[in-house]
């Protein structure tokens, strides 16, 4: 008899639950409205002495209504439109339920249970028409987002550009030649001809000038502003004319 005790007493306890009923049942949301698709997965734990008992199935159904009764009472506290709080609810409110079944006398074995809810299809098609919504709105904040940055890159890109372009006379054209390189010698051409009509209009204003400012004693003036008409010549690229005895630009010295 002392060996069969000995024997019994040094059983290795199992390692894992031993899985015994799995229950299907559908649980109230708040309100009444849908109903959670439930499933448990009921399972006897060991505990020593008392993990060789196998229990019948009347203390099985026992421990199947209590879960219902539970899982139930829990969801009705929970929108179905949060599966996730309500399942988390529910297996909190399981693992303290069974904790306490020691003092049921119609419960010999530890049990433990793990829920699992599932939603209504009416209610999945709500909630994936929501996160289409969500997304479509959400892409369509990026985009703009996104065209909003490029559109304000291409405006400083656009605003240096037309800033180089007041420094220089040679932006025009060569904005013409970035978009037409094949046409490169009518451009060239057409700046040329662009250079000698500017360079023609100066010469008769200054020649205007002159001639209205001699009785006034300005003609000293402008032929001391030689180093001023040679600067505006060479910005609009013409070159110069041979500095003759009777040019404009001929030194000081040399006009008598």
């Amino acid at each position: 008899m002392s060996f069969l005790i000995q024997r019994f007493t040094a059983a290795p306890e199992p390692s894992f639950p031993e899985v015994s009923k799995e229950l299907v049942f559908s649980a109230p949301a708040l309100g009444e409205a849908f109903d959670f698709a439930v499933a448990v997965r009921l399972s006897r734990l060991p505990s020593g002495r008392r993990g060789q008992w196998t229990p019948d199935r009347e203390e099985v159904d026992h421990v199947g209504d209590l879960v219902r009764q539970m899982v139930r009472a829990t969801t009705r506290n929970h929108s179905i439109f949060e599966p996730d709080a309500a399942e988390a609810a529910v297996n909190e409110s399981l693992d303290r339920c069974l904790a306490e079944t020691s003092r049921d006398n119609a419960i010999i074995s530890r049990w433990g249970a793990r829920a699992e809810l599932g939603l209504p299809g009416e209610v999945k098609a709500i909630r994936r028409a929501h996160l289409i919504d969500m997304y479509e709105i959400e892409a369509r904040a990026e985009a703009t987002k996104l065209r909003m940055e490029k559109l304000r890159e291409s405006s400083e890109v656009c605003e240096e550009l037309l800033s180089e372009a007041t420094k220089s006379s040679f932006a025009r054209y060569a904005i013409q030649l970035t978009e037409n390189p094949d046409n490169a010698a009518g451009i060239f051409e057409q700046m040329l001809n662009a250079r000698q009509e500017e360079a023609e209009k100066l010469l008769t204003l200054v020649v205007k000038i002159v001639n209205a400012q001699q009785s006034a004693g300005v003609y000293d003036l402008v032929l001391a502003s030689d180093s001023a008409l040679r600067e505006a010549f060479e910005r609009l690229g013409v070159p110069l004319p041979p500095a003759g005895p009777d040019s404009l630009f001929a030194p000081l010295h040399e006009i008598s």
